[in-house]
């Protein structure tokens, strides 16, 4: 699971780095507020369109941490879409988990790098 978990944020970095001719619009990260794992706070979209936001998202999440065992979460702080993935996103000042929405089973822990790039994005 790992590997493929790991293959997707490659994936999604190569593309990155393929696409120096397309649209701002195939690079940037979405954040949606959640007030459960089926609803978006209305009116809360924030968008990066800048390509090191993507970069620093698919970095923290490509180092994210597998949390071993089957997982049953509150529900989501935020959801983070770019590329064609989309994760659930638990996110504190000291912590952050991120869950892919194909795989609600699985938790991954953000590193405290990671937590503090993040966090800053989101709070700016």
């Amino acid at each position: 699971m790992r590997k493929l978990f790991l293959g997707l944020i490659m994936g999604v970095l190569f593309m990155s780095g393929c696409s120096a001719g397309a649209s701002m619009e195939d690079e940037k990260v979405s954040v949606y507020e959640m007030k459960s794992f089926a609803e978006i706070r209305k009116n809360s979209l924030i968008t990066f369109t800048d390509t090191k936001v993507e970069t620093t998202f698919a970095e923290a999440f490509h180092s994210a941490e597998r949390v071993p065992g089957i997982v049953d979460m509150a529900d989501p702080d935020y959801r983070v879409e770019f590329g064609d993935e989309a994760y659930f996103l638990w996110m504190s000042e000291e912590h952050g988990t991120i869950m892919n929405t194909n795989d609600t089973h699985t938790i991954y822990t953000l590193s405290k790098s990671s937590v503090k790039m993040i966090y800053e994005l989101l709070n700016q």
